[in-house]
């Protein structure tokens, strides 16, 4: 009574695969060894890939397949020889310990563990050697002038090639994404702090808490997580910008608002364009000093960066254009838009007087003071 089994072919390249001549060869083993050792070859599995890697399982469909059947049938696994079934030492002694039946047509029937992990040793031994000697072939053969690969055909086709590949990649990235669709619109969907929209990093400690794994098998990242959204169209604002984004936007506000505070800006530039309170005080100071160092006075006085340099600024200009205004008449040409008091005015108006005025080498050296403007003919005592 013959006895039920699964062959398995293998061949490292796509060459070898279209030519089918080392498929054939492998075939024609087992068959042969089949029939003289009583086995009955139910069903046929290859594969087209290399026999390095312990990840064997993940590379080759074929290999996987058959060896769930054979669990499932309760048979063995025939292989030509053992390096069609891995050049790998811990890949073949994984199958041996959990208990996988499989025949190599080369060793015979009734080969031991020990003679086959003596030959999984000589396999791996062999796909070594065989490695270091097409490195060095193929290195003596560059330095002879001889081309490889892409550099064999023309610039055009190369960038017909490296489109079709970014293609491919474009088409799995979002195929990966559309696999965690429902995931990903639920963390989106979740409340962020303070009522405002929930950011890529929290979103992402959302999916981490409820233990579903990224794509890669660890825990989400921010930036992750908005690239695959980005990717299924879910067009979800972040919850920080970047500087280069959000400095033009807050430098507009201030231009038109120049007494606002940082609340004040978050608030006018909506939940459309999150800001933090932080980032709102960091861009209205970068405002605030570029405005200042157009102002010689400015740095003179050591005024504060505040809500009313800009005020302050045209408080100044308008003194060194118009010194005989009062605050009132400096008050009244300011306008609404600096919702200020006479009597501030009045304070900066007497800071920029009193650094206005210039002394002479005789008062530095006599140590007299300057003349005081608001009373001619006397100084300051």
């Amino acid at each position: 009574m013959s006895t039920v089994a699964i062959g398995y072919l293998r061949v490292s390249t796509r060459e070898q695969g279209r030519s089918g001549l080392g498929l054939a060869a492998q075939r024609h083993d087992i068959e042969g060894f089949g029939e003289l050792e009583g086995y009955d070859i139910r069903s046929w599995y290859q594969d087209v890939q290399t026999g390095a890697g312990a990840d064997a399982l993940l590379l080759r469909p074929g290999l996987a397949t058959a060896l769930k059947e054979a669990r499932a049938a309760r048979c063995p696994v025939i292989v030509s020889r053992l390096d069609r079934l891995s050049r790998n030492v811990h890949f073949i002694t994984g199958l041996m310990e959990h208990r996988v039946h499989f025949v190599v047509a080369a060793l015979g029937r009734d080969c031991d563990d020990f003679t086959l992990h003596m030959c999984a040793c000589f396999a791996e031994h062999e796909r070594n050697v065989i490695c270091e000697r097409t490195r060095v072939a193929l290195a003596a053969a560059k330095r002879r002038g001889r081309k490889f690969g892409l550099s064999l055909f023309s610039k055009a086709r190369r960038r017909h090639f490296i489109a079709l590949g970014h293609a491919a990649l474009r088409k799995a990235a979002i195929e990966r994404a559309e696999a965690y669709r429902l995931h990903i619109e639920w963390a989106l969907r979740q409340p962020g702090v303070n009522g405002k929209l929930i950011s890529f990093r929290a979103a992402a400690n959302k999916l981490t808490e409820r233990n579903i794994e990224s794509p890669m098998g660890g825990r989400w990242s921010g930036r992750q997580l908005q690239s695959m959204a980005f990717r299924l169209g879910l067009h979800h604002p972040p919850g920080c910008r970047r500087r280069k984004t959000t400095l033009p936007q807050v430098y507009a506000v201030w231009k038109q608002h120049p007494e606002f505070i940082a609340k004040q800006v978050i608030a006018s530039l909506g939940p459309q364009n999150p800001l933090g309170f932080s980032s709102a005080l960091l861009h209205l100071k970068a405002c605030r000093m570029g405005a200042a160092k157009g102002s010689r006075m400015y740095s003179q006085a050591r005024w504060p960066l505040d809500r009313w340099t800009t005020a302050r600024i045209q408080v100044s200009a308008i003194c060194k254009r118009h010194p005989e205004f009062t605050a009132t008449e400096v008050l009244g040409m300011l306008g609404a838009r600096y919702p200020v008091r006479v009597r501030w005015v009045r304070r900066i108006m007497k800071d920029c007087r009193r650094l206005s005025i210039r002394r002479t080498s005789k008062e530095w050296a006599k140590g007299r003071g300057p003349y005081d403007p608001r009373r001619p003919g006397r100084r300051r005592t």
